[in-house]
């Protein structure tokens, strides 16, 4: 029978890519409400920038390290779609892709470079692929599926920019399943773990010894960063509190910090608790907006 065998989930944000002396120059790209934290101007400062940066490639390198000593038959990629290929003429909740092979884009235009020039190609299971979603429909779920990307850049910053962090050589195929987290009506918190639970399942009937690994790309809270809030996603992750994990509000589920959906559907496949690598609130201007990156691994 096909297993799961692990699980990560990463930060993309584009200060990841962005030279950390520079992160200022990134978007605020929120109205607020702004409630930095009192000694904000001590995260600001050259020193405190670099070394929060080299702490992101450092956690990168150790969930890298993980996926190729796991060296997956197939890797499920769950990411966000911001108006990349799901658009406002169609917005499912979820969409599995199953065609042959896709490219994918890092989407990182603000020092002048374009997404064309950033695009690598993976391979995609297709059979396997399409298992998983006729699997997926058979436990009551009718996620939408692609064997396209509307884009000629193929798939969006979601899953570019964390393929590239995590598996630079495109070693292993991929299976996307893209996610709107962040246009509402967006799916619940209970939605994606139950999501998570029927791909567990799923996967554990599937003929074949195919070893699959999970990915989920985004989080944490951002554009503002929140490490109250954080601090609590990040204890459900570790005891999987379903309960906690199942109840989180979508009014919460906003912005950037909608992508937290992302790793709720990993705990649901994973049915166990994380192991956080690293958390890294990354802030960029007195306002205390910036993103809260973070690390985990289900082993």
């Amino acid at each position: 029978m096909a297993r799961l065998i692990g699980g990560l989930a990463t930060s993309h944000a584009p200060q990841l890519l962005m030279p950390p002396l520079q992160w200022q120059d990134l978007p605020t790209r929120t109205k607020g409400p702004f409630r930095p934290k009192p000694d904000i101007k001590a995260e600001l400062t050259d020193a405190a920038k670099i070394a929060k940066a080299n702490r992101c490639n450092e956690a990168f390198k150790v969930l890298s390290k993980q996926l190729y000593a796991w060296a997956p038959d197939a890797v499920i990629v769950v990411g966000d779609d911001q108006h990349e290929n799901i658009l406002d003429d169609n917005m499912p909740p979820f969409v599995v892709y199953t065609g042959a092979e896709t490219d994918a884009t890092l989407h990182f235009n603000y020092l002048g470079e374009k997404s064309e020039d950033q695009m690598a190609r993976y391979r995609v299971p297709a059979d396997l692929a399409s298992k998983l979603l006729h699997g997926l429909m058979e436990e009551g779920f009718d996620p939408a599926w692609s064997t396209k990307t509307r884009e000629e850049v193929g798939l969006g910053h979601a899953f570019g920019r964390a393929l590239k962090f995590l598996m630079p050589d495109q070693r292993f195929p991929i299976i996307p399943l893209m996610v709107n987290t962040y246009y509402p009506p967006a799916p619940t918190a209970k939605r994606c773990l139950q999501l998570g639970v029927a791909l567990r399942r799923v996967i554990d009937g599937l003929p074949g010894d195919a070893r699959i690994a999970i990915l989920a790309s985004g989080g944490l809270s951002h554009t503002v960063v929140d490490e109250a809030l954080d601090a609590e996603v990040i204890k459900a992750l570790e005891t999987h509190d379903t309960a906690y994990l199942g109840a989180m509000p979508s009014d919460i589920l906003v912005e950037g910090t909608s992508e937290i959906r992302c790793w709720i559907i990993a705990s649901g496949a994973m049915q166990s608790g994380a192991r956080m690598v690293d958390y890294v609130p990354c802030y960029r201007n007195e306002k205390g907006v910036g993103c809260a990156m973070g690390f985990a691994i289900w082993e």
